[in-house]
């Protein structure tokens, strides 16, 4: 059991471990000189750490927004993150969902290899969040331990393997996407309604990236400075919303109104560190897994995680975080207003990472338009089906976290629903 704990959290969870192993067996598969082994291993890696140092700075950047929220509308509620969830379950049930990702992991891969479908998920710690979550949700029923680690594990390995399937049939179909990867993220419920809705309420031919500007102003057409402006403007808008006082408690002695002008550049430069970080990760991370597919499963396509495709509309990332977060906010006044059960508050880290790739996928099919209607509905609509799914959360309701991942509003949902009905 020591083995397995030893490959869940030091291997499974940390992508960048992970990342490594895979590039380097994918390489040794194809057998390639040791140079090209230690340079695309050695890369795949530091191309990780430099994604994760942009995610830092990005985190820095929007930490001080959910606080500062709660202090704006002036409540408190559920918190959506699933880092809470998973570090919940984990504490009481670390055992259980080590063994649920190693099932689901193996079951992952003889789906690839006996059928069409040869998706497989390699992004790990979405593996574990997942199967946290699962294992929450029976652990509140009667189900004995044995039941709930092989039902979770089949659960999850299912799951593994039809969420890069699904999200891979909208990439694939979009030529300003790619072919060459897919995503493991439970965001399939964004991504179908971005892709299939943009087409209607959008047009494709007028995208983010090209927003027309007076020629005094070109130079905002230059992503990083654009999204640094913009952004400079929001957090100094949200600042002064939430007033001096809870800027300056967070700002460590630093001016406030200086404080929110440098969290906008903050920001900028966090997605650039990690679009920079991605690019160098799938230059390497992409070619070696191609001697797994090669070698073992033949055709098998990874499931990556979410930066992995912003590069495809860095501006359409920002505007669709930020209409995301829009939306997130006025679906918690709208249960404040008619004194919901469960008040969700606004997920701004995760309004992030779904708005962004909402954004991307509507963009890509519907242009601007796309882009700012469905994160602005999508942000809106989500946070209510979280509210249901909370209650029924098992060993997690109460908890005050709710996992916050878009298909947690949808089919999750339903499954809860099933759970409650049948094996309580």
């Amino acid at each position: 059991m020591s083995i397995v704990n030893f490959i869940i959290s030091q291997v499974m969870s940390d992508p960048g471990v992970l990342f490594g192993l895979i590039a380097l067996f994918g390489l040794l598969l194809l057998r390639r000189p040791i140079e090209e082994i230690i340079t695309g291993t050695t890369k795949t890696v530091i191309g990780y750490l430099i994604l994760v140092a942009g995610v830092g700075l990005l985190q820095e950047a929007c930490n001080p927004v959910s606080e500062w929220t709660k202090k704006i509308l002036g409540v408190d509620g559920v918190i959506p993150q699933n880092f809470i969830i998973m570090g919940k379950v984990m504490a009481q049930y670390g055992t259980e969902v080590g063994l649920v990702v190693l099932i689901g992991f193996i079951l992952n891969l003889v789906l690839a290899r006996i059928t069409p479908l040869k998706y497989i998920a390699i992004t790990g710690h979405i593996m574990v969040i997942w199967a946290s979550w699962i294992v929450g949700i029976l652990a509140g029923t009667h189900i004995t331990t044995t039941g709930m680690v092989i039902t979770a594990g089949i659960l999850c390995g299912l799951h593994y393997w039809l969420t890069p399937a699904a999200h891979h049939y909208f990439m694939k179909r979009n030529d300003r996407l790619t072919a060459e990867w897919s995503l493991y993220v439970p965001d399939v419920t964004g991504v179908a309604v971005a892709s299939l809705l943009g087409k209607i309420v959008g047009n494709p031919d007028k995208r983010c990236d090209d927003i027309k500007v007076p020629k005094k102003l070109e130079w905002l057409r230059d992503t990083t400075v654009g999204i640094a402006i913009v952004a400079t403007i929001f957090w100094l808008i949200l600042g002064i919303l939430a007033g001096k006082q809870s800027v300056e408690a967070v700002s460590n002695g630093k001016n406030w109104i200086l404080f929110l002008i440098f969290l906008g550049a903050k920001f900028a430069g966090g997605l650039t560190v990690v679009i920079y970080g991605v690019r160098m990760l799938l230059a390497e991370i992409v070619p070696a897994f191609n001697g797994i597919a090669t070698k073992l499963i033949p055709g098998a396509i990874a499931g990556l995680d979410y930066p992995t495709v912003y590069q495809f509309a860095p501006t359409a990332v920002f505007i669709g975080f930020i209409f995301n977060l829009l939306g997130g906010i006025a679906a918690t006044l709208v249960m404040v207003a008619f004194k919901f059960p469960v008040i969700v508050l606004p997920a701004v880290w995760m309004n992030f990472w779904s708005g962004a790739l909402i954004g991307t996928f509507a963009d890509a099919y519907g242009g601007m338009r796309a882009t700012v209607i469905i994160c602005l509905i999508l942000g809106f609509l989500v946070p209510f089906g979280w509210a249901l799914a909370y209650p029924l959360s098992g060993v997690l309701a109460g908890s005050g976290a709710i996992n916050d991942y878009t298909d947690v509003s949808t089919y999750s949902l339903i499954f809860q629903y099933i759970v409650k009905a049948f094996v309580h």
